[in-house]
């Protein structure tokens, strides 16, 4: 057996299964944070504004642009979970059939787990890029309000009383 495999099918079975709970931390993050109710929220007005104008068609738009928004970033990492698991299994199936000796690995499960890694991978920085625009709008000024989507604006008076 090539030494090489062996240490690129260990690898990237221990990447996988990082990739599975950095998928679950991203999803906390989004939520925790903030960034994914806020560009909900800012979709939906955007939508309403165009529906008070263009009329019903757009406003049915305003009202199922929020959900369909965290639907899709959940779907996304969801899949981005799942392609880890797939990936984690079939690169431990390549592994435990190198270690037990039974013949040749099975090169479909190496193909396979090469391939979603690299899937993975986009799939991974693409949320996380989405992640850090999603806090950064998150942090901005509300722009009808002046303050943040996650915290209340107090003076420092009021502040310290508290």
């Amino acid at each position: 057996m090539d030494a090489s495999k062996l240490a690129l099918m260990t690898t990237l079975c221990g990447a996988f299964g990082v990739f599975s709970a950095f998928g679950v931390a991203i999803l906390a993050f989004f939520t925790g944070g903030g960034g994914l109710q806020r560009i909900s929220g800012l979709l939906e007005a955007r939508a309403q504004q165009k529906a008070d104008s263009v009329g019903r068609p757009a406003a049915r738009w305003a009202a199922l642009s929020g959900p369909a928004v965290v639907w899709l970033v959940a779907g996304v990492i969801a899949l981005a979970v799942i392609v880890s698991g797939v990936g984690l299994f079939t690169s431990f199936f390549w592994l435990h059939s190198v270690a037990a000796g039974v013949g040749p690995a099975s090169r479909w499960a190496y193909d396979s787990a090469e391939n979603m890694f690299y899937f993975e991978s986009i799939l991974i920085t693409v949320v996380t890029v989405f992640a850090v625009v999603a806090a950064a709008l998150a942090a901005l000024p509300a722009a009808e309000h002046g303050d943040s989507a996650h915290q209340e604006r107090t003076s420092v008076g009021q502040a310290v009383e508290q």
